[in-house]
C-alpha cells in the first residue's frame, strides 16, 4: 500500500480530540493539528504504508490547491525565493524560468514561467529530501476529472495553516482544469530505501491538551494552541502563553501519562531535533513554523555616535515608544515582540543588536538576549546600580514565561524608575513598566529579575 497524506481543514479545537481518534482508528501513523489563526485547525494525517526498500514505491497527497509563481503573481514578494532552486540553477532549468528576470523583481518566484507545469508541495523531507525533489516529476490529478499531467517541484508550502496542500504553476492548474481550493491529487515517487518517519504504534487518542495546559500554566496568562503532533503513542505539541505585556511559546510532550515541558522561549521556532524530539517530529511541528522573511521592519537609522552606551540606549528606547510590532515576522502579531523590541532598540543606537538569528538580525528569544548579556555584557549587583540604558530581563524557566526591558529615567526611587518593554495586548513598544512593578510581577511568578549594562566593547 504506498503512503497518503489526508487533511481535514476547519477543525475546532473542541474536535481534536476525536478527529484524532478517527484517523488513529484508520491506522495513521502521524496527526498532525496546525492553527490557521482563524478560530480552528488543519489536520494532516499520514498512512505511511510500504517503504521504499526495493524502489517503486510512491506517496499520494491528497487536498485543496491554490496557484503560485510568475510576473503576475502579487501573493509572493517581488525578492522572494525558492527553497529548491537559486539563481545559480537557471540557465540549467530553462523549462521552468523566463529567459529575464521581470522588471521590479529580483526573486525567483517571480521569475517562474506561469506556463510551465511546476508546484509547490509540503513535501516529506526525510522521505524525498531537497537533492531528490530538484531530479524527479511528480503526478498531479484532478480530483473530479481525472485529467492528470507530470510537473516539476519547484518550491516547499503551501503553510498548513491554509488549509490547502499544493500550489500549482496556473498553466498547470489550467490544463486540468482545478480552480482555487478544488481537489488534486500528487502522487511522488519515493528513492530506494526513503527514510520515511517509522511506523509505530499508532497515533496516542484521547490526550486532552487544554486540560493539560490548565494544570502547568499560571493563570494570568491567555493559552491558545499552535501546533499538536502525535505519532509512536506520544503527542508533542506548542502553545502561545500571552499576558498584558510578556508572552512565550513551550514545546511540551506527553507519554505514558507524564507531561515534560522540553522548550519555553518567547519562540520556539525553528524546531530542531534532539534525543527527545526526533527529526520526524520536529519537521511536523515546523509545518506551523513562521516563515521569518525579515529581522527588521524597516531599515531604520542608527542615533549619531555620540554619548556612551547606556545614553544612546536610552534615547533609542524613547524615541522607539509607540513603534507598532504587530507586523514584525515572527511574533504572532507582536505578542512576542519583546527580545526582537529590544535588539531592535539596540541596533538603532549601536549598530547591531545584542543577540541576532544567526545571520546578524535581530534575536527573537529572550533566552537568547540572556545567554549573550551573562556571556558578554556586565551584570549589575541590584536595581539602585541600574541607569537609564540598562538592561532588566526576568529569564524564562519552565512554564513561566519571562521579558525584557529598557531601564529609563526616574521619577523618585529606585521602584519608580521608567521600564521601556513591548506591550503583547497592544503590540507596540510603550513605558509599560516601572522598576518595582516590573519587579513585584515576575517575582510573584518565581522568576528573578536581573539588571545588565551593556559593554560598549561588543558594539
Amino acid at each position: 500500500m504506498p503512503s497518503r497524506i489526508e487533511t481535514l481543514d476547519k477543525v475546532p479545537e473542541s474536535r481534536l480530540i476525536a478527529t484524532i481518534k478517527g484517523f488513529g482508528d484508520d491506522d495513521a501513523d502521524i496527526v498532525t493539528a496546525v492553527n490557521n489563526r482563524k478560530g480552528s485547525f488543519t489536520v494532516e494525517a499520514t498512512f505511511l504504508g510500504t517503504p521504499a526498500a526495493a524502489g517503486g514505491a510512491s506517496m499520494t497527497l491528497d487536498g485543496r490547491m491554490s496557484t503560485f509563481g510568475g510576473p503576475g503573481d502579487t501573493g509572493v514578494r517581488p525578492d522572494e525565493g525558492l527553497s529548491l532552486f537559486d539563481t545559480s540553477d537557471i540557465m540549467a532549468n530553462p523549462d521552468l524560468f523566463l529567459l529575464q528576470q521581470p522588471p521590479g523583481t529580483t526573486g525567483l518566484a517571480r521569475r517562474l514561467n506561469p506556463q510551465a507545469n511546476y508546484l509547490a508541495c509540503r513535501w516529506n523531507l526525510s522521505a524525498t529530501p531537497k537533492s531528490f525533489l530538484r531530479t524527479i516529476k511528480v503526478k498531479v490529478i484532478n480530483a473530479a476529472n481525472k485529467k492528470s499531467a507530470d510537473a516539476r517541484p519547484a518550491d516547499t508550502g503551501p503553510a498548513m495553516a491554509t488549509g490547502r496542500m499544493a500550489d500549482l504553476s496556473p498553466g498547470l492548474a489550467k490544463a486540468l482544469g482545478l480552480k482555487t481550493d478544488k481537489r488534486c491529487q500528487v502522487i511522488i515517487p519515493l528513492p530506494a530505501g526513503a527514510k520515511t518517519p517509522p511506523a509505530g504504534t499508532g497515533v496516542a487518542v484521547g490526550v486532552n491538551l487544554k486540560k493539560i495546559d490548565a494544570a502547568i500554566f499560571p493563570k494570568d496568562m491567555t493559552r491558545t494552541l499552535v501546533v499538536m503532533t502525535t505519532s509512536n503513542q506520544t503527542t508533542y505539541w506548542v502553545v502561545n502563553q500571552i499576558g498584558p505585556n510578556e508572552g512565550g511559546q513551550t514545546l511540551l510532550r506527553h507519554t505514558d501519562d507524564t507531561t515534560n515541558i522540553l522548550r519555553s522561549d518567547t519562540t520556539v521556532f525553528p524546531v530542531v531535533p534532539t534525543d527527545q524530539i526526533p527529526a520526524a517530529v520536529a519537521d511536523e511541528l515546523n509545518k506551523a513554523a513562521p516563515d521569518v522573511v525579515a529581522s527588521f521592519v524597516e531599515p531604520g537609522t542608527p542615533l549619531p555616535p555620540s554619548g556612551d552606551t547606556n545614553d544612546r540606549e536610552f534615547a533609542s528606547a524613547k524615541a522607539f515608544v509607540g513603534h507598532d510590532t504587530s507586523h514584525v515576522p515572527g511574533t504572532d502579531g507582536g505578542n512576542l515582540a519583546c527580545a526582537w523590541s529590544v535588539n531592535e532598540v539596540t541596533r538603532l543606537a549601536l549598530g547591531k543588536p545584542i543577540s541576532t538569528d544567526g545571520q546578524g538580525g535581530n534575536g527573537l528569544g529572550t533566552v537568547g538576549i540572556f545567554e549573550v548579556l551573562q556571556a558578554r555584557h556586565i551584570r549589575l549587583g541590584a536595581a539602585a546600580d541600574a541607569r537609564p540604558g540598562s538592561i532588566i530581563i526576568a529569564p524564562t524557566q519552565g512554564a513561566n514565561h519571562g521579558h525584557v526591558g529598557i531601564v529609563g529615567a526616574t521619577a523618585g526611587g529606585v521602584n519608580d524608575t521608567a521600564v521601556f518593554s513591548n506591550s503583547s495586548a497592544a503590540a507596540e513598544f510603550e513605558q509599560n513598566f516601572t522598576i518595582g512593578k516590573f519587579t513585584s510581577h515576575f517575582v510573584a511568578k518565581g522568576l528573578q529579575v536581573l539588571f545588565f549594562a551593556l559593554n560598549p566593547s561588543q558594539f
